[in-house]
C-alpha cells in the first residue's frame, strides 16, 4: 500500500514531503479491498470490535460512488504534504458532510475520515524516515488512530472518529510518541521578536503517568529533537531555552487543584508539580471529556464519583462553577 516512488522530498535540511500524483478512486478501493488491508487496520491501532465492525463496513463503502469519492478526496488532502510549514487538512469542514453519507451504511460519525486516514500514510511515514524515525516509531505514532476510535467508543459506545482536528495533526507527521508521552512541534509567540519552535506534550489514555516513565519520555523527547531537528534550533531568539528544552502543554490536568487535592505523592499531582501553569481558560467539556468520557449535553450532577479523580473533577464541574484548562510551560 505504500506509493513511495510518487512521493517528493523538499529542501535541505527536510521540511515537507508531498505526493506528486493524486489517488484516483479505483486506487483507492484496491488499496481498502487488498489481502494486506486487515494488517494495515492493526498497525494503525485498530482492533478488537472497531477492527471487525469497520472490515464489515469498507465492502458496502467502496460499493457506493459518493462514499468512495469522499473517502479518495479526504485521502489526497491528507496526502498533500507532511512536514515542518504545511497547514494540516480540515477534516472538520468536512464532517457534516461525511457524517450524512455515512448515514447510508451505519449510524455514528467518523467512517469516512478512518478510511481515508488509513489509505494516506504515506507521505507521513515518508516524512517521519527523513526525521530520523524508525518503521516501528513511525507505526507506534499513526497507531494513535485506532486509540482515538476506542476512546470514541468509550464515550458513545460504538465505532467511530470525532478527534479530527488532532488526527490531522498526527498526519502533518510533527507528532511523536517517545515512551509515556507524545510530543509535536510548533511555533508560539508568532508574529513577534520571539517567535520560535516549542515541543507541545500530550498525555494519551493509555495507563498511569508514573513519574519515572515520564522523566525517561522527557529525556528522549529531548534527545529526539536535538538530533533528529537540529536545524530549528538555529536563529532562535534570546533570551528563549535551547529548542528541545522547552515544553508547552494545554490540557485538563493543568490545574493546580489536582495537587492540591491529590497531593504531589500521587501521579497526576506529580506531573502537575513540574509546570508552570502561566494562562488558563475555561474547559469543563474537556475536563467532563477525559476523565468521564462525555461530551456535551451531560449532567455534572449525574457524572460518577466512584475514583478520587471523578470526585475531585465532578465536584468541581457540578458545584464550583467549571474547570479550568492551563496552559503550562517547562524549561529542563
Amino acid at each position: 500500500m505504500s506509493d513511495h516512488d510518487q512521493l517528493e522530498v523538499l529542501g535541505d535540511p527536510p521540511r515537507a514531503v508531498r505526493a506528486r500524483d493524486e489517488l484516483p478512486p479505483p486506487a483507492v478501493a484496491a488499496m481498502l479491498r487488498a489481502p494486506s488491508a486487515p494488517a494495515l487496520l492493526e498497525l494503525l491501532g485498530i482492533t478488537g470490535q472497531d477492527h471487525v465492525e469497520l472490515s464489515a463496513l469498507i465492502g458496502p463503502a467502496l460499493e457506493d460512488p459518493e462514499i468512495l469519492a469522499e473517502i479518495t478526496r479526504t485521502a489526497n488532502l491528507l496526502r498533500e504534504a507532511a512536514g515542518l510549514e504545511v497547514p494540516a487538512a480540515d477534516l472538520g469542514a468536512l464532517e457534516a458532510t461525511h457524517n450524512s453519507l455515512q448515514q447510508r451504511l451505519a449510524p455514528g460519525e467518523g467512517l469516512i475520515s478512518i478510511l481515508a486516514l488509513a489509505v494516506s500514510t504515506s507521505t507521513v511515514r515518508a516524512w517521519h524516515r527523513e526525521r530520523g524515525l524508525s518503521t516501528e516509531q513511525s507505526w507506534q505514532v499513526l497507531a494513535d488512530l485506532g486509540q482515538q476510535m476506542r476512546v470514541h467508543r468509550r464515550s458513545s459506545g460504538e465505532l467511530g472518529l470525532h478527534q479530527l482536528p488532532w488526527m490531522a495533526l498526527n498526519w502533518r507527521g510533527r507528532l511523536v510518541h517517545l515512551g509515556r508521552l507524545q510530543f509535536d512541534l510548533h511555533r508560539v509567540e508568532q508574529g513577534t521578536p520571539q517567535e520560535r519552535w516549542v515541543i507541545g506534550t500530550h498525555i494519551p489514555a493509555s495507563g498511569p503517568l508514573d513519574p519515572a516513565a515520564v522523566e525517561d519520555s522527557f529525556a528522549r523527547a529531548t534527545e529526539y529533537f536535538t538530533t533528529h531537528y537540529a536545524d530549528l534550533g538555529t536563529g532562535r531568539p534570546e533570551p528563549a531555552p535551547p529548542f528541545g528544552h522547552e515544553f508547552v502543554c494545554d490540557s485538563w490536568l493543568m490545574n493546580e487543584l489536582l495537587l492540591q487535592e491529590l497531593g504531589e505523592e500521587s501521579n497526576l499531582g506529580a506531573f502537575v508539580r513540574r509546570w508552570e501553569i502561566v494562562s488558563r481558560t475555561a474547559g469543563a467539556d474537556s475536563a467532563a471529556f477525559f476523565v468521564f468520557g462525555s461530551r456535551p449535553p451531560y449532567d455534572p450532577a449525574t457524572l460518577p464519583r466512584t475514583t478520587r479523580l471523578e470526585r475531585v473533577v465532578g465536584e468541581q464541574l457540578a458545584d464550583r462553577g467549571g474547570w479550568e484548562v492551563g496552559h503550562g510551560r517547562l524549561v529542563r
